[in-house]
């Protein structure tokens, strides 16, 4: 009889045991927003979500946020402001607890200083030259969008001429891993400013001249051919 009851008691233990190891490994699970599936040959392989990010930067002659700005569209102005929007979403099938933006300022530090963020649900924290949006978690196929402003510096302070520039963003989905990252370029002009010496190109270009420029190589090389043809053949 004790016997018996001995191993009733086991059991109960043991099931007991399994229900608070199943409910611990389903909130561990959810927690860290991974989901693990059984390998072949042994293992397992835990997935930790996926984010996409679309980086664009307001065109204020279209009205509308566009993924870069060609200087033949529109050029901004010495301290004119420039509005960025940052689109996140949960392109994974399964929650994202961490989802974040880094937006890397730093190569703007230059040209630009930061202004706001646009009120809402996500307030920017700019620190150590980036603009940073934490969402917290997102569900499978939530998305979100976030708004910040920066403002181009005095004329004296930027480069004499036109000058584009790329500025990039990424989104986090889980610690430091990188899951995606999009960029937008745009441009100002000054008239006056600081004249930049160097042996580097002009940041922005125009590939009509480029093209414009080979197509004249192109018919001196053709000319100085046709010439040394006609020689060879009054020969």
């Amino acid at each position: 009889m004790k016997t018996n009851m001995k191993k009733t008691n086991i059991k109960k233990f043991v099931s007991y045991l399994l229900i608070a190891t199943g409910f611990f490994l389903f909130f561990a699970n959810v927690a860290d927003a991974k989901e693990c599936r059984t390998v072949y040959g042994g293992g397992e392989v835990c997935e930790t979500g996926d984010l996409s990010i679309d980086k664009k930067v307001f065109n204020p002659k279209a009205n509308e946020y566009w993924d870069n700005i060609d200087s033949k569209d529109y050029t901004f102005a010495p301290s004119e402001e420039v509005k960025f929007s940052l689109h996140i979403k949960n392109i994974s099938n399964i929650k994202v607890d961490s989802a974040r933006i880094n937006d890397d300022f730093d190569r703007l530090d230059d040209y630009m200083v930061y202004v706001s963020s646009e009120k809402g649900d996500y307030r920017a924290e700019v620190t150590h030259y980036k603009v940073k949006f934490d969402f917290g978690g997102l569900n499978p196929g939530e998305e979100a969008t976030v708004y910040f402003v920066a403002r181009f510096k005095k004329e004296g302070e930027l480069p004499v001429g036109t000058t584009c520039v790329t500025n990039s963003a990424s989104a986090y989905s889980h610690d430091d891993a990188t899951s995606d990252s999009d960029f937008a370029t745009f441009c100002v002009k000054a008239n006056n400013g600081k004249i930049v010496t160097g042996t580097t190109p002009a940041t922005g270009f125009d590939l009509s001249n480029i093209l414009v420029v080979e197509a004249l190589a192109f018919a001196g090389l053709g000319s100085i051919a046709w010439k040394k043809a006609k020689s060879i053949s009054k020969k």
